[in-house]
């Protein structure tokens, strides 16, 4: 069956800080409101365009309409009503009724026209330009290109993708993203951007994988230029890195493929995040606008089939330790600036081990984490025993040592059999070792395609002084595993030693 024959309703959602429990109701009010322009409230100086269509225009400044609205937390719908404050060029943006009232009029049509001045200026053809035509394979479902950006109080932000499909309950039968009318200006038209891009790219590819549909969103908003905006700069951020990046970078424990229903989700965001970042950076911003096109195969199969067609040889799996191992070191100038970022200051943070022998024991892996231990005080000999997961998974390893010769990385996947593998490692005056390790399986994976839990692994680690023998019951174990080989090797022997006499 083709993916556009699938009944499966998909919710893209985008929850903001704010999101209340109750249900909220259709409000009544009805109001005559007189069209205003004054000034912004952001340091940016955004436009303010002109109400001059070149694209009609079906809907106009005032108009009224009941929007059927979902409360994500619940499963609940309802009508809440909504007026038009301003019409652009590729938008209407509504704003709910009842925020009209809280916010009072002239600071509502002001801020309507701000959101609908940035859509126009940056939203929208930023968004084109990455994604394509917005119509994509899907066509336009009411025959109007404006996109339709409701404000609305009580709910988050979420685009819903039923609204541009036939045949479902509660659409809407429009282009529409839907954003909190409950947040500052500049995370509203951060989010606005994010949840735009769920609509351009769910016109293409009906289903994808989470960490695509997420991550990319993400990236719509650094490739808008917000990311390098002092405006933007909230809390930790700093220079192209979201606040979900910069979660992440405190939390970094959490899967890139499985994206739960907890606090800590949106460090999944931020992973995904600058994971697409690191693809525009060493691979080009079209290996991206090439996998937006490509409905057949999705997550990593869909990006080892555009790179291969890019003409890079390379698994997911090694692109994925790249990543794991730039967010460890951040160091360019090394290996072709292939672990480090050269547009952001990004390093996630690392559990430290002291004194050797250390035993580090019961660490939680989630499949496609990052985990990163620091291993200081480390002589230039020394070993590493490693559990491995219970198959069919497999462990990512990266060792990092830093010592007089510079940056030495090494990569493997050690399969997954539940039992400990033993590294020995050398260094020269070594000053730091970062060992990076993540559960993922070996060949190409699949990548969920809805919010789930990750799986979760408890491992042991051991750090030794020294190149650490194999202890008697080991040595025993790989005896007996031999032992058959040794006694075909001495039957071949009797028999040769036969026939020469």
């Amino acid at each position: 069956m083709s993916k556009h024959g699938s009944s499966i309703l998909f919710l893209i959602i985008l929850i903001s800080s704010t999101m209340g429990s109750e249900v909220a109701v259709s409000n009544s009010v009805n109001f005559e409101i007189k069209q205003i322009k004054n000034g912004n409230e952001l340091d940016f100086q955004p436009s303010i365009i002109e109400e001059t269509y070149t694209i009609q225009a079906f809907e106009s400044f005032g108009n009224q309409e009941e929007f059927w609205t979902a409360n994500l937390q619940t499963n609940e719908w309802f009508l809440v009503r909504a007026t038009l404050l301003a019409v652009g060029e590729n938008c209407y943006i509504y704003m709910d009724n009842r925020t009209i009232v809280s916010m009072g009029q002239s600071q509502a049509i002001e801020r309507c026209e701000i959101l609908s001045s940035e859509f126009d200026r940056v939203v929208y053809p930023k968004n084109y330009e990455l994604m394509g035509n917005p119509n994509g394979t899907l066509g336009d479902i009411d025959g109007d290109p404006h996109i339709t950006v409701f404000l609305v109080e009580g709910v988050g932000s979420y685009y819903l993708q039923h609204n541009e499909l036939t045949g479902y309950p509660y659409s809407n039968s429009r282009e529409m993203v839907f954003v909190s009318s409950e947040m500052q200006l500049i995370n509203t038209i951060a989010v606005m951007c994010h949840e735009t891009n769920h609509l351009f790219l769910f016109n293409y590819d009906l289903d994808e994988a989470v960490f695509l549909i997420e991550g990319l969103a993400e990236f719509s908003m650094y490739y808008a230029g917000y990311m390098s905006n002092s405006s933007f700069m909230q809390g930790g951020m700093t220079l192209n890195v979201t606040m979900s990046a910069y979660y992440f970078s405190i939390n970094p424990s959490v899967s890139m493929f499985y994206f739960d229903k907890n606090y800590y989700s949106y460090s999944s965001y931020g992973v995904s995040y600058i994971f697409w970042f690191y693809i525009a950076e060493k691979y080009g911003i079209q290996i991206i606008k090439d996998l937006i096109s490509i409905d057949e195969l999705d997550g990593p199969e869909g990006i080892e089939y555009v790179l291969s067609n890019h003409g890079y040889n390379i698994s997911f799996n090694e692109v994925f330790l790249d990543f794991i191992t730039a967010c460890a070191i951040d160091q360019t100038g090394i290996y072709g600036d292939l672990y480090g970022f050269l547009n952001a200051d990004y390093q996630i943070s690392t559990k430290t081990v002291y004194n050797l022998p250390s035993v580090a024991s019961d660490i939680e892996h989630r499949y496609y984490c990052v985990d990163i231990k620091e291993i200081h005080e480390v002589p230039d000999e020394f070993s590493i025993e490693i559990e491995t997961p219970a198959s069919p998974c497999s462990l990512g390893v990266v060792i990092i040592i830093h010592d007089e010769n510079g940056w030495n990385v090494t990569q493997t996947i050690l399969t997954g059999d539940s039992s400990s593998k033993r590294l020995f490692c050398t260094g020269n005056n070594i000053e730091e070792v970062f060992l990076v390790t993540s559960i993922i399986k070996e060949g190409t994976p699949n990548a969920p395609l809805i919010w789930m839990s990750s799986p979760i692994n408890t491992l042991d680690f051991s750090f030794l002084e020294g190149h650490v023998n194999p202890t008697i019951a080991e040595t025993s174990s790989l005896f007996l595993s031999l032992l058959p080989i040794l006694l075909i090797m001495v039957i071949c022997e009797r028999k040769r030693k036969l026939r020469s006499n």
